[in-house]
């Protein structure tokens, strides 16, 4: 009996101990872990204030100024009929005409043709008394013209009018070269880019060391738009005699950048 009071007595020290040095190791891996994470916080927030203070951003835009080389030019065929294949059926000979010039006397490509709108509706005379009246139909045909002939816009423009394009909706000159001359004004924004960057960094005591990130605006080259109250004004005097001017002037096409560069 005394025996085994002794090893029970012996067993329990043992499991005491056990408990108290794991709870010793424990409390020392949280104190390093803790230690580890203290140490960690201060490295990070350092590496993002260290980002920050040695960077400067600026936007730059840069553009350039160049001959259109070609022209989107819209007109269109209205008729009137009493009936709506009377009108289509006057639409579709007046359109002939104006498809006769192109394809002929011009020698434009079919391809260069667009059809953008084509439709018969009805047409009514709105009274107090009588209400909606029916009195007829309206065919309309209109059309997108590439010419790359710029010189020769104000000549077309008179033989469509002449061969039966009643309405003129606009003339716009543009470039098929954007790309081209989208990297001329790249260049231009990042020398402006830099040349801010040298200013500001300057001003603050330091030099630019190098580029860290560039971000490309847009490019855009909005077309020169001739507007049709215009034309129908060049249409009317043409009819008096006066050859219609049309003209080309230049068109912008511009970028823009957004550079960070790291300083020293």
């Amino acid at each position: 009996m005394e025996r085994g009071k002794q090893r029970m007595k012996q067993k329990g020290w043992q499991i005491v101990a056990l408990v108290a040095l794991m709870t010793v190791v424990g409390s020392l891996g949280f104190s390093r872990g803790g230690a580890n994470l203290a140490k960690a916080e201060p490295l990070v927030s350092s590496a993002a204030g260290g980002s920050v203070l040695n960077t400067i951003t600026v936007g730059a835009n840069g553009s350039i100024k160049v001959e259109p080389d070609i022209a989107y030019v819209n007109v269109a065929v209205e008729t009137h009929g009493a009936t709506a294949s009377a009108a289509q059926k006057d639409n579709a000979d007046k359109f002939a005409g104006v498809e006769k010039t192109l394809y002929e006397k011009y020698g434009t490509d079919k391809k260069d043709v667009q059809t953008t709108g084509f439709s018969v509706q009805p047409e009514y005379n709105y009274t107090d008394k009588g209400g909606r009246t029916l009195i007829g139909y309206l065919a309309v045909h209109s059309v997108q013209v590439n010419d790359r002939k710029l010189g020769e816009i104000g000549k077309l423009l008179d033989d469509l009018s002449a061969a039966g394009a009643n309405r003129m909706d606009g003339v716009q000159f543009a470039t098929e070269k954007t790309d081209q001359y989208e990297l001329e004004a790249l260049k231009k924004a990042m020398a402006t880019a830099e040349a801010k960057a040298n200013v500001l960094a300057a001003s603050a005591k330091r030099e630019v060391k190098g580029v860290v990130n560039i971000v490309q605006g847009a490019a855009s080259a909005p077309p020169v738009l001739y507007q049709s109250a215009d034309m129908m004004k060049n249409a009317a005097a043409s009819s008096a005699g006066a050859p219609t001017s049309v003209q080309v002037g230049q068109i912008e096409v511009s970028t823009s950048v957004t550079v960070q560069y790291e300083m020293k």
